[in-house]
């Protein structure tokens, strides 16, 4: 029996993947936005759910709490899956994104939350604001915002 040739992949040819949370409350989304900075990339603006990159050896909900408590310095719970968005910013940039829904969340840090470096708000999910980053536009423009249910509304 012959052995297949194992296919390599260079670095430059990999998707990162992102975890993202969209936490509704109310018929709400909770989104922030970053504050222009020069050391900021053009690529990651807009607003957007507490979100980042998935690290080597964490799970999907160990990455959304990490996310969430270092960016917006809150805790949430009550954790279930949702959609995903594949993310072509350019030719050198390709991101998958996994997005958590949370049903609950706690401010545990208000000084974090009200950072100079992010604005958080609440947007009414019927007119949210422009323009959105590329990942949750992605999200709200394809079939899978059918799967964004606010646990309280129903």
């Amino acid at each position: 029996m012959q052995k297949k040739p194992v296919e390599t992949v260079s670095a430059n040819e990999r998707v990162s993947a992102a975890v993202a949370t969209l936490l509704i409350q109310n018929n709400k989304i909770l989104l922030g936005r970053r504050f222009s900075d020069n050391n900021i990339e053009s690529t990651f603006e807009g607003w957007q759910c507490p979100g980042g990159y998935l690290l080597e050896g964490e799970t999907i909900e160990q990455s959304a709490k990490r996310i969430c408590k270092q960016k917006a310095g809150i805790i949430i719970g009550g954790l279930r899956a949702g959609p995903y968005s594949n993310n072509l910013f350019s030719e050198s940039l390709h991101t998958v994104s996994l997005y958590v829904i949370a049903d609950s969340y706690q401010i545990v840090d208000s000084r974090q939350f009200n950072s100079s470096l992010f604005k958080w708000s609440w947007f009414t999910i019927s007119r949210l604001p422009a323009p959105l980053y590329l990942p949750l536009k992605n999200v709200f423009n394809g079939r899978e915002n059918i799967y964004i249910t606010d646990s309280d509304s129903g």
